[in-house]
């Protein structure tokens, strides 16, 4: 599933080509993602409009238009948004194809069709939103604010990261690379960190992703940037997907275990 990194380095190809063209037809493909609007809502309210905007909020892409409506993506686990500047026979698994005034389209790709398409009208803030925790890059992040949010909680550490509702954008892949650099183990429940350790895991979260965005994200299986090139942070990755192999910093193999359904890589020595 890509995450914040990964839909970051999306927006940041799109914006550029995308903001300030308009929407002029869509068209919607006969299999429907998990959670899509109607082709009738599409119409009235992007065909049409100027983009105004394209932001991000944790693993959300946000279409803001002329007029007010906002154009909601979420990539799912294996979404893709492909901008095709000439035209052309789209790749397979095309689900939705936005044309624009200059002759381009931008194309929805889903495999698995997990993925989400919506469209809110002017003033509706999304509903999926409610949920989004602070970005991790948010001055308002702080450790006191982490440890202040966790007392009493049980929750395993790995499983608040990927949880979203405290820290926005994070998933699997990055929650194992992150508790690794930071030495916490992914079991410890998040009552007993303390006020220094939420400070190293917030100085590790923000290191791990800046350097992601910078590698274009991380390709371990489906992910495609805007221009259908792979990213290349998977060959920093310290424990994800290397169960057995030797931990780069102490050299004791990788370990993996099961949370919540989800492989965790950790180094039992190092997060012990």
């Amino acid at each position: 599933m890509p995450e914040l990194p990964e839909v970051e380095v999306i927006r940041r190809g799109l914006a550029p080509v995308l903001v300030g063209r308009s929407f002029i037809a869509v068209t919607t493909g006969p299999a429907r993602l998990r959670r899509q609007s109607s082709a009738v809502e599409f119409r009235r309210w992007v065909i049409r409009r100027r983009l105004q905007e394209l932001d991000r909020r944790g693993k959300y892409l946000l279409f803001r238009l002329e007029g007010g409506a906002t154009l909601l993506v979420h990539l799912g686990m294996t979404g893709r948004l492909l901008l095709q500047k000439k035209p052309g026979k789209p790749p397979a698994h095309v689900h939705l194809t936005f044309r624009l005034d200059d002759g381009s389209r931008l194309l929805y790709q889903d495999v698995r069709r997990f993925g989400q398409v919506l469209v809110f009208p002017p003033g509706e803030r999304p509903p999926p939103l409610d949920k989004v925790g602070l970005e991790p890059f948010s001055p308002g992040l702080t450790p006191d604010l982490l440890r202040q949010r966790t007392r009493k909680r049980k929750k395993p550490l790995k499983s608040f990261l990927l949880d979203g509702s405290a820290v926005a954008g994070i998933g699997n892949i990055y929650a194992c690379e992150i508790l690794h650099a930071a030495r916490l183990s992914p079991t410890c429940p998040v009552e007993r960190l303390s006020v220094e350790d939420w400070a190293r895991l917030l100085r590790e979260t923000r290191r791990i992703l800046r350097a992601a965005i910078r590698a274009g994200g991380t390709t371990v299986a489906d992910f495609l940037n805007s221009r259908g090139e792979t990213g290349l942070f998977q060959f920093d990755l310290a424990v994800y997907a290397r169960a057995g192999q030797p931990c780069r910093r102490c050299g004791n193999p990788v370990s993996r275990l099961s949370q919540a359904g989800r492989s965790t890589y950790f180094c039992a020595q190092c997060q012990g």
